[in-house]
This record gives structure tokens, C-alpha cells and sequence, in this order.
């Protein structure tokens, strides 16, 4: 049985003294190392500007000045196909590695679903409902050559080709490969959309 007339202990054991001992030992060493280097990170950071609500955005799309309200977080493929109602660039993998979302931006091939379309202010936007589809356009070339099947693809191709071809006009196949690197299609229809880059710069030299 337990002696009813045994004290209750009063004040800290051994165990927590030397656990209390050691916490307070680390946090002096790792405080003063510490606060230092959080004071000077803090001073490398920039200033940034936290942007809330919408900002209104004027884009040069297909030779047209567009205009619209976003969020300064929206993406070129968001703004284009739910704010401008320009829905040639289509949402596949929404992660920039199929090519389906790409547009040409003062030039060069761009995917639209990981771009800013605040960015994109001031720049020209060409996307494939600008392109020529008569007998020496890119999309009349990829009809003749079998080089769309589901269609989920075909607009990146396109644009890719139609970027390509703009600034070379005599590709070989290899460069034609290598143009349409970053484009991918699920059907398979890559030799079709070979013949019809080739074809189209044919076309446009005959022109």
C-alpha cells in the first residue's frame, strides 16, 4: 500500500532539467546563425507588388485589337478561349508538353496554356483562325495529306508548320521534324503532317 504519509516531490527532476538544459543550449546556438541569415534574406528579397481583382488587357490577336477583363494570373489559352472567344488553341494536357495550345507570338511558336497573357501585352498573337486555308495555305496541305484525325492536335500542328514555313520558306524534312518537335499526336498522323509542311511550302513557292 501506498505510505499515506509520503510528501508529493516538488520542482523539476533530473530528466527534465537536462531536457530543459538542452533546448535552451540548441536555441543559442541555432539562434543567433539563424536570425542572421533571415535578416539578410530578407533584405535580398525585391518588393513585389501583390495585383488582386482584374486588370483590364488590350491584345493584338489575328491583326485585331482585343479587349477584355482577367485576372492578372490567367493564362494566353484561358484568355483567348473564354474571354475573346478565339478557339483555335485547344486545352489538352494543360501542362505545356503536347503542343495543342500553341500560337505564334511576335514569331515564335509559343504554348499558350503556360503563358501569361499579361505578358503578352503589346506583342502580336497569331493563332490558326488568322491563317490562309486556300490551295496554298497550311490547313489545305493538311487535308490533302491526311494530317488530322481527332482534331485535338491539328491546330498546334498547323501553327507550328505555318511558323516554320514563315521563316523558312524551303525546309528539309529534318527541319520539319524539328520544327514540329514539341507537338504530339495520339492518332499517329506524323507522317501525314510531314508531307503536308512539305507540301504547303511547295504550294507557297508556287504562288
Amino acid at each position: 500500500m501506498a505510505d499515506l504519509d509520503q510528501k508529493p516531490k516538488v520542482g523539476a527532476s533530473r530528466r527534465d532539467f537536462l531536457r530543459g538544459s538542452g533546448i535552451a543550449a540548441a536555441t543559442a546556438v541555432i539562434t543567433g546563425p539563424a536570425v542572421a541569415s533571415l535578416d539578410e534574406a530578407k533584405a535580398a528579397e525585391p518588393e513585389y507588388k501583390v495585383v488582386a481583382d482584374t486588370v483590364t488587357l488590350k491584345l493584338q490577336v489575328n491583326g485585331k485589337e482585343l479587349s477584355t477583363e482577367i485576372e492578372p494570373r490567367c493564362t494566353l489559352l484561358d484568355t483567348l478561349r473564354n474571354r475573346l472567344d478565339v478557339t483555335g488553341p485547344k486545352r489538352v494536357c494543360d501542362r505545356a508538353s503536347c503542343g495543342a495550345c500553341t500560337v505564334i507570338i511576335d514569331g515564335a511558336t509559343v504554348y499558350s496554356c503556360t503563358t501569361l497573357a499579361i505578358a503578352c501585352q503589346g506583342k502580336k498573337v497569331e493563332t490558326v483562325e488568322s491563317f490562309d486555308t486556300g490551295p496554298t495555305g497550311v490547313p489545305h496541305a493538311f487535308v490533302q495529306h491526311d494530317g488530322l484525325m481527332c482534331g485535338y492536335c491539328t491546330p498546334g500542328f498547323v501553327t507550328a508548320c505555318k511558323s516554320l514555313l514563315d521563316r523558312n520558306p524551303n525546309p528539309t524534312l529534318d527541319e520539319v521534324r524539328k520544327g514540329v518537335d514539341g507537338n504530339i499526336c495520339r492518332c499517329g498522323t506524323y507522317i501525314g503532317v510531314l508531307e503536308a509542311a512539305l507540301a504547303a511550302a511547295k504550294a507557297m513557292k508556287g504562288a
